[in-house]
């Protein structure tokens, strides 16, 4: 299997973990991959295009070996539980399950709303869209208010353990000490929330997070090194077809 994936792992990358969590490690190879990039300051697009792979252009996307491409992290995720030689990231029925459920729509909302905000800052300072901010911090600030009311009751690591990290990490890595961000209240979240700042430590220790995380690709990351494996989806899709 082929992962198209962003190659920043100053967050904890969803589909990374599960890769781990589910015993792949060995059936996926990484592909970075870059939406854009700065070249000698000059941001490029089209280096990396998987648009023949994915539609919308995004990472991750998964390119099974059956041909098939799967796309967002959600479903690359239940498409790996799906085959895992290890560990099952979602229980099989009942409160349990949805209960899962819900932390992963919960971490999810939490990254992509902490992605959005980050995105607005490389617009012109002029241009950035103040209402963004003060319309998202309030979702992230009570997402974080309940999380800390009910951290204590979790056990286990399972998919909303997953999202979560992922969401987390994404806000820390970005939010953390930046006293320029507008309305910025997670500037020390981990003063104001310290049970979800402790659930967060601990989880980080797992193996699966530790063989990538604040750790650089080592890798091919080149433009020829990505499109020789965008032909080589495209090869497995066409001989599926």
């Amino acid at each position: 299997m082929l992962l198209f994936y962003s190659p920043f792992h100053r967050f904890v990358h969803k589909v990374l973990v599960a890769i781990h969590e589910t015993g792949l490690v060995d059936a996926v190879e990484l592909v970075p991959t870059f939406p854009f990039r700065n070249v000698e300051g000059v941001w490029v697009e089209g280096q990396y295009d998987i648009f023949v792979l994915n539609p919308l252009g995004k990472v991750p996307t998964l390119a099974a070996d059956d041909g098939t491409c799967l796309i967002q992290s959600q479903v690359i995720v239940e498409y790996l539980d799906s085959i895992s030689k290890a560990n099952k990231l979602y229980p099989s029925s009942g409160p349990k399950r949805f209960d899962a459920l819900r932390r992963l729509g919960l971490g999810d909302s939490i990254f992509d709303f902490a992605v959005q905000m980050s995105m607005e800052g490389w617009r012109e300072e002029s241009a950035r869209r103040l209402d963004l901010y003060t319309w998202l911090w309030p979702k992230i600030t009570r997402s974080f208010d309940l999380l800390e009311r009910e951290c204590d009751s979790w056990s286990g690591f399972d998919v909303g353990d997953v999202s979560l990290l992922q969401g987390v990490s994404y806000l820390d890595a970005w939010a953390t000490g930046n006293d320029i961000l507008p309305e910025n209240p997670c500037y020390d979240w981990r003063g104001k929330w310290p049970k979800i700042a402790g659930w967060f430590q601990g989880s980080l220790q797992r193996p699966s997070v530790q063989w990538y995380y604040q750790k650089p690709y080592e890798g091919d990351a080149s433009p020829q090194f990505h499109r020789s494996k965008v032909e080589q989806a495209l090869a497995l899709n066409a001989a599926k077809s």
